[in-house]
């Protein structure tokens, strides 16, 4: 019985979520053009994928891309959260708040705009505060 889940994410910009997770200390790798890697899963179960993401476990995530350019993930997420003590949606949800931050300042700085401050308050809400000289 196969363990895989594809999660289906709003992610769009694959070179975003590679920033993301260097942002965060996560490695990565990437298949060479025309080529695919190989997913682990449990009990040699594999999954393709275009980018491997390790977990700190033997059992990495995959990134594919669907038919409508969005990222999904593939994984056997058992194996991760029983192996990391990590659940699925921490996870994802780490990933997915870096990327919007990366996304975000990216467009900042493309637009012209140096970064003044970024604050984080209690409920994990950041603000970030932009100027312009013109």
């Amino acid at each position: 019985m196969s363990h895989f889940t594809q999660v289906k994410t709003k992610i769009r910009n694959v070179e975003m979520l590679k920033q993301a997770l260097k942002s965060l200390g996560i490695a990565y790798t990437e298949a060479t053009q025309g080529t695919t890697l190989s997913i682990k899963g449990w009990e040699q179960e594999t999954a393709q994928a275009s980018l491997s993401i390790e977990t700190g476990c033997s059992y990495p995530i995959g990134v594919t891309v669907n038919a409508e350019g969005e990222v999904d993930f593939v994984a056997d997420w058992w194996a991760i959260e029983t192996w990391t003590e990590r659940k699925q949606s921490d996870i994802l949800a780490e990933f997915t708040r870096q990327y919007a931050y990366e996304t975000v300042m990216d467009k900042v700085r493309s637009s012209g705009y140096d970064l003044v401050s970024e604050e984080c308050d209690s409920e994990e809400r950041l603000r970030v505060v932009v100027r312009k000289w013109s």
